[in-house]
């Protein structure tokens, strides 16, 4: 099969450029958590484009076998399509295969039908052999499927490229973040969560969280929240932090990919449409790889 996709690759890899905006695209999000705080936990050093603590991320990315993770994935979706189904309420609109922890391997990500402004992402990474999910914005998911490794930081966003590859200006450090958001007419929230990988496993991170709540009658803002690192901070330290992460950090420009549901090919419903929009996936995600190293 890697023969085939490589083939496929070389003759769209002049058609394609590695587009992206200037930097992560903002999603004014399914609502954020109960209490009406951010999630996660991130160090200064984060925040500040400055090297993490924590485990970082490798430079020189390994080359896992993605086949073999796409094969598991694929047979995962087979067997579990009933399951599945029961557990996305609204259905499955979007899949894609992103390496957001760059340990080598894929992990995928599914869409559901979404609500308010955005739709929401699960991630499944392959944990011993297994494949586990491990966030879920969506809690009959994470039910389902999570295990020990699920995340409470959970994202929300509209397309693929949401998810930007970045490096650290000082120490040439690449990670992955997202900034996931919502909103209605009567709240917005947007955070700002990095992807790292603890042991193996896809792990979620949230820097910088902001939540503000709308008069629907004027638009006027009633409150605001601002977090970082999941504790309350005004608002002037919350900007100056959001300007400091981006000046401190590049944005390089690679377009993550995947299929939604609606595009061109129009997949049909079931579990045939669903597993050609995974082959689709992985397809353009070989193609696209190209560009992340």
């Amino acid at each position: 099969m890697r023969k085939t996709y490589c083939i496929l690759i070389m003759l769209i890899l002049s058609l394609l450029c590695s587009c992206g905006s200037a930097g992560l695209s903002s999603v004014p999000v399914s609502s954020p958590s109960a209490d009406g705080s951010g999630t996660g936990s991130a160090s200064p050093s984060d925040i500040e484009g400055e090297a993490s603590p924590s485990p970082s991320l490798p430079q020189t990315i390994p080359q896992l076998d993605n086949e073999s993770r796409f094969n598991s994935y694929r047979a995962f979706l087979s067997d579990n399509y009933q399951k599945l189904s029961d557990a996305f309420l609204g259905g499955i609109s979007g899949i894609g295969f992103i390496d957001l922890d760059l340990d080598g391997g894929i992990e995928m990500l599914i869409f559901d039908a979404g609500a308010s402004a955005a739709m929401g992402l699960q991630f499944f990474d392959i944990v011993d052999d297994k494949v586990e999910c491990v966030s879920a914005n969506m809690e009959t998911v994470g039910k389902a499927f999570g295990g020990e490794h699920m995340n409470s930081v959970v994202v929300n966003a509209n397309h693929f490229d949401d998810f930007r590859l970045m490096q650290n200006k000082k120490t040439g450090e690449k990670f992955f973040a997202v900034e996931s958001g919502n909103g209605a007419a009567d709240f917005s929230y947007s955070e700002l969560i990095r992807f790292g990988n603890d042991n193996g496993v896809l792990t979620l991170e949230s820097l910088m969280y902001k939540y503000e709540e709308y008069d629907i009658d004027t638009g006027a803002v009633k409150s605001e929240n601002f977090k970082i690192s999941g504790k309350d901070t005004p608002k002037e330290e919350y900007e100056s932090a959001y300007s400091t992460f981006f000046a401190g950090n590049e944005d390089l420009g690679y377009a993550a990919m995947g299929t939604f549901l609606w595009e061109k090919d129009n997949y049909g419903a079931g579990l045939d449409g669903l597993l050609a929009m995974a082959d689709a996936a992985l397809f353009l995600y070989y193609a696209n790889s190209y560009f992340i190293t």
